[in-house]
């Protein structure tokens, strides 16, 4: 069973990667999966149902996971806590740095009941290991090529350089502005951001604007700041925006954008260490090559990085921008490698092992 924070939860990517993934990826493995929101009470059919529990990142505050926790460990039941940010190292610039300050006594009282911990990075599990001692199982995020589609290659003689992502990337995309800018001088290509924001940008940055003139959300300024330092890096640039979808629209919507290089700028920071490679996944899933900065977690799968300079970006990009050839090599390499490491059946067997009591009964299908 997977413990939601709402039964709105299905509109976050948090939901689409750390819960119906991996319930589709155990599904397909012969487990039985639910997904069930929180709530002070839990009817007697549904606390006996699972043999493991896992709950995720941090609940409203009117609610008492930490007590949940307790309820089903009594019963015998198996508890799982699953981290996929490091909540102790949000940026200032990062929407989220305000949830997580907030919920720290949360998590970490979850983290100290939970029978084991459960991450998609590394880095974070061995936070885990070393602040609470606890049993720590890699569970990487994944790609269920049921919805992951090849992209449609729709667009001829220009080439689409595209960037998707969350709203938490202002200042890492500061890193790219100006590389397009200096490369759209000499190549005609079309620049094309997919996320961000729900709404349209150019609305989003007025509505930014007027915030800070304002002053209003001064807890917010780092964040509205940095998504104007972008977007006026980019004036005078050949650009399109295409706003956020649900999570359960995103595989389509990333299909129909038809990146043909696909960037995944990332500063060096500790909380994007402790990211994972989704970025990577799904534009590979769709058919575009990744070029990413040369970085954690990026520079540990992705092969084709650029050193986080203007002048490494600006190399790598021409390169791909230039020669046909070589994308083709990086992204059939890319895509065998994601396929073949991150798809749900190959994901499947590192969540059921989580999932099971330590030393407890081998399903007769697990292999890698």
């Amino acid at each position: 069973m997977f413990l939601m924070d709402s039964p709105m939860a299905y509109m976050s990517g948090i939901w689409q990667h750390r819960t119906e993934t991996p319930c589709t990826a155990l599904g397909k493995r012969g487990h039985g999966v639910k997904q069930v929101a929180i709530g002070n009470e839990f009817p007697e059919e549904l606390m006996r149902w699972p043999d493991t529990v896992v709950f995720g990142r941090a609940y409203p505050s009117q609610y008492d996971p930490i007590k949940i926790m307790r309820d089903f460990k009594k019963q015998g039941t198996r508890v799982i806590y699953d981290m996929d940010d490091d909540f102790w190292s949000v940026d200032k610039d990062n929407p989220s740095v305000l949830v997580s300050n907030a919920h720290k006594d949360q998590y970490e009282g979850m983290i100290r009941e939970a029978d084991a911990v459960i991450s998609p990075s590394p880095v974070l599990l061995k936070k885990f290991k070393k602040h609470f001692k606890k049993p720590t199982f890699l569970c990487p995020n994944g790609i269920d090529y049921d919805h992951y589609r090849e992209r449609p290659h729709g667009h001829e003689g220009t080439l689409v350089v595209g960037y998707m992502g969350a709203a938490s990337h202002w200042k890492d995309l500061q890193l790219i502005a100006p590389v397009i800018a200096e490369l759209q001088q000499k190549y005609d290509f079309l620049f094309t951001i997919y996320g961000l924001t729900g709404e349209p940008l150019e609305a989003a940055i007025y509505t930014y604007n007027k915030i800070l003139h304002s002053n209003f959300q001064p807890e917010k300024r780092a964040y509205h700041q940095a998504a104007l330092d972008f977007y006026n890096k980019l004036e005078g640039t050949r650009m399109w925006h295409i706003p956020f979808m649900p999570p359960e629209l995103h595989p389509m919507t990333l299909q129909k954008a038809d990146f043909d290089i696909g960037l995944a700028p990332l500063l060096d920071s500790e909380f994007n260490r402790g990211k994972s490679n989704i970025k990577f996944y799904e534009y590979a899933a769709v058919g575009t090559v990744t070029l990413a900065s040369d970085v954690l977690p990026y520079n540990s799968e992705v092969k084709y990085t650029a050193k986080n300079t203007h002048k490494d970006w600006v190399k790598k990009l021409e390169a791909l921008l230039t020669n046909e050839k070589l994308r083709e090599k990086v992204l059939n390499e890319q895509k065998d490698w994601v396929r073949k490491h991150r798809s749900v059946d190959a994901i499947g067997i590192d969540w059921e092992l989580a999932c099971q009591q330590p030393g407890g009964l081998k399903v007769k299908n697990q292999e890698r």
